[in-house]
């Protein structure tokens, strides 16, 4: 019997993409742009940088992810959702619940009514736990097909086991962690805040990003086929992670230097980097290219198109130079991996880092995360939405033009340090001149993905 899986669900795409150009990205812009043209910050600017991160993580990269991971694992695990209905449940849930948290959160420090503001906090408390529900049922139907699936442990899908287990379980942790917030002192819910970001970003965003980049490389840029190697460095990543986690936890029971165990996992992940080919790919293509396959290399003329796909990909050019978005993705990835290592190493030698976290966070979310979703986007959904090519290639090469530019000019400013003096100081004044505008940069590109996947849609 034939199996029937549902068409792709677009509105987590549009949502996603709404989502971060009115609402994440733009609080981010304005907060870049204060604090960049030496402006006054926003009264409650606390308020603003947690709805900004949460509109990010769960309304940006989580619902894009929502969208991808619910049309690509089902045909892959060879299990279909059963209703269409399903789907559109978790999306309307998660995005009503996302909404009426945030922005009952946002606006509540503005309302001095004491009544009033009361009112403001059970709404938000009411937005997270419908958000809660939104996400569990998504989690639960992810684990409802990993399950039934009947070739669960063909080579695809054993070796990036481990990423899917901490994958699903980044989800679970995330999400419980959020509610209690209903409970908790203000103080007490930023640090559990903290960490549970943290637990998304270990758990969730890299394993997903890694997973996916290795099952899709192969036929996007011809990656060489992923090896058993990977697997179980996977497993070590999974251990590794969790304990970095564990003992990072508000509530501490184990006293082990947290920068050791970020070290491991920024070591691993250079591991995963190089077992997986992707860095040779990068920086030697030639010689990678030499190693795959010969029928990802070579293959025939098709008499349809009239022409050989480009060299080193399967496709023709009908979705533009995406790889270099691809490429740049993982460039910064790096580039956040030096950054954190090095500053880890400088600790343990008892000295103080004067870039902090910050430059790290935004290398890996706005370089490897949001850069990764502007390339896979304009690859892997066409083929979603049933069309042959993205709408315009040049769209293409312009967000990953204006994506790169909003990432370095968010990441270099705060390598900087503010106290230079003299003619270094005029230096740090045009680097924050540059972090101000960061921020608009980045929405310019996120509308240009919005409006080539809109024309692409659109195509008959």
């Amino acid at each position: 019997m034939k199996q029937i899986h549902q068409e792709f669900e677009t509105g987590f795409i549009w949502w996603s993409l709404g989502i971060a150009i009115l609402g994440g990205f733009m609080l981010g812009a304005h907060i870049a742009m204060q604090i960049g043209f030496n402006m006054s910050l926003p009264k409650a600017l606390d308020v603003w940088i947690q709805v900004h991160g949460h509109l990010q993580l769960i309304g940006w990269v989580g619902l894009f992810i929502m969208g991808v991971s619910l049309h690509f694992l089902p045909r892959m695990a060879s299990v279909p959702i059963e209703k269409k209905s399903t789907l559109r449940f978790i999306l309307y849930l998660t995005v009503v619940g996302l909404l009426i948290r945030t922005n009952f959160e946002f606006w509540r420090p503005y309302v001095e009514d004491e009544k009033i503001s009361d009112i403001f906090k059970n709404l938000a408390d009411f937005g997270n736990i419908v958000e809660f529900a939104g996400i569990i049922l998504y989690v639960m139907l992810l684990i409802k097909t990993f399950l039934k699936a009947p070739d669960f442990k063909r080579k695809g899908f054993e070796i990036v086991k481990p990423f899917f287990m901490l994958f699903i379980l980044g989800w679970i942790v995330y999400s419980i962690v959020q509610v209690p917030s209903i409970f908790l002192n203000r103080y007490e819910w930023l640090v559990w805040n903290k960490w549970s970001i943290n637990i998304f970003m270990n758990f969730v965003l890299f394993p997903i990003s890694f997973a996916l980049s290795i099952l899709n490389f192969p036929l996007y840029i011809h990656l060489k086929p992923p090896t058993k190697s990977i697997k179980y460095i996977g497993y070590f990543y999974l251990a590794i992670a969790i304990l970095h986690e564990f003992i990072s936890a508000p509530i501490q029971l184990i006293n082990i230097d947290l920068n050791l165990t970020a070290l491991l996992i920024d070591l691993t992940i250079i591991s995963l980097l190089f077992s997986s080919g992707i860095i040779q790919r990068i920086f030697l293509p030639d010689k990678a290219l030499a190693k795959s396959p010969f029928w990802r290399r070579d293959r025939v003329e098709e008499p349809s198109v009239g022409k050989k796909p480009r060299k080193g990909y399967s496709d023709y050019g009908e979705f533009g130079k995406f790889e270099l978005l691809i490429y740049s993705t993982y460039l910064w990835l790096v580039i956040s991996l030096f950054l954190d290592m090095l500053a880890r190493l400088i600790l343990l030698l008892g000295l103080s880092v004067h870039y902090g976290v910050d430059p790290v966070r935004h290398s890996f979310l706005a370089g490897f995360i949001s850069l990764l979703i502007l390339g896979m986007a304009q690859r892997m959904l066409p083929g979603f939405m049933h069309k042959s090519k993205i709408a315009s290639t040049k769209i293409v090469f312009l967000t990953f033009i204006f994506g790169n530019i909003a990432v370095s000019f968010r990441v270099i400013p705060m390598l900087i340090p503010l106290y230079l003096s003299g003619p270094m100081q005029t230096l740090a004044q045009f680097m924050l001149y540059l972090f101000g505008t960061s921020g608009f940069i980045a929405i310019l590109s996120l509308v240009l993905l919005f409006i080539n996947l809109r024309k692409t849609f659109k195509m008959r």
